[in-house]
């Protein structure tokens, strides 16, 4: 091969990977402007592209478990923490595993998918424990002198 096909070869090459596709669109970001908080929400928006990107379509056990060791690492970036996130179990038709979260308040114990848990990292999904509204718990109830009465439709009171 002459000197000036090797160039030409080199030349369309380079020009393929500078040729922008239809399908994923490039955009310049400038790192070096961006503050902390920008970084981490860009930082979990590309981990939580590349989980949906990767993993779209049915698993091997060893590509999951794969998956999860990556899931995990997004989910310890984003500072979610548990005491047990490595056994796994094939219930209902799939690999399910279990998730005992640190912060029992905010999120829920208990047998999840690997779908599941990626909504974990994106804050949606059945891990969340949902946020009861105060007022429907306080709704047909009157407190009087620190008592909390609530009227039953024939008159008389119940207190808790």
């Amino acid at each position: 091969m002459s000197v000036e096909a090797d160039r030409e070869q080199r030349q369309a090459a380079l020009d393929r990977i500078d040729t922008p596709r239809k399908e994923a669109a490039v955009t310049d970001i400038d790192l070096e402007s961006l503050s902390i908080p920008e970084l981490e929400r860009l930082r979990d928006a590309i981990n939580q592209r590349l989980l949906q990107l990767r993993y779209s379509t049915p698993r091997s056990l060893p590509e999951m478990l794969r998956m999860l060791e990556e899931v995990k690492i997004v989910l310890s970036d984003q500072g979610k923490e548990w005491r047990s996130l490595e056994r796994w179990q094939w219930m209902d038709g799939q690999i399910r595993f279990w998730l005992n979260p640190a912060d029992q308040v905010r999120y829920r114990a208990g047998w999840y998918t690997i779908d599941e848990l990626i909504l974990w990292s994106q804050d949606r999904g059945p891990v969340l424990v949902p946020q009861e509204d105060d007022d429907e718990e306080l709704e047909g109830w009157t407190e009087i002198g620190g008592v909390r009465i609530r009227w039953l439709p024939d008159g008389t009171m119940e207190r808790q």
